[in-house]
């Protein structure tokens, strides 16, 4: 751990990080990126859920949708907060603020959406009674029908 600390006093002047030279533009585009990265995380979540209730969770109620509408919301936040944002820059107006609320809103219903496919996962696992092996069928019928 002292090693760590005795780097840190090696570093020269001019290799440190100069957070006046950083772009203005660089928040609101980073900002974007990340509304990019939120609306292809919860599509491609959205389509594994599609995919599970058609196979694994098929017995499941209808309730299990609510993790599509989750995930399905998220995206729309996402893309309409990128469009928000991209307005605003060309008005010149400030942005950021209600673009981190529709970052927090997203990240929020991903939350959501992944916590609901757990949760019905873990129904349909416990609706499903566990395979018995071959022993364990042989002693269940053994024991029903003593000799």
């Amino acid at each position: 751990m002292t090693r760590l600390f005795d780097r840190r006093k090696t570093i020269e002047p001019d290799q440190m990080e100069k957070v006046e030279d950083v772009s203005a533009d660089l928040p609101y585009e980073l900002q974007s990126k990340m509304f990019d990265q939120l609306a292809t995380v919860a599509i491609a979540a959205a389509g594994l859920s599609v995919t599970l209730i058609g196979s694994l969770l098929r017995d499941s109620p209808p309730t299990v949708w609510l993790t599509v509408a989750a995930f399905a919301i998220a995206a729309m936040t996402s893309v309409s907060g990128n469009v928000m944002l991209i307005e605003n820059l060309s008005r010149r107006q400030p942005a950021l603020k209600k673009s981190k609320v529709q970052t927090q809103l997203a990240i929020g219903l991903i939350g959501a959406g992944a916590g609901f496919l757990s949760m019905e996962i873990y129904s349909a696992g416990e609706a499903t009674p566990a395979p018995q092996s071959e022993a364990s069928v042989s002693d269940a019928q053994t024991e029903q029908n003593p000799r």
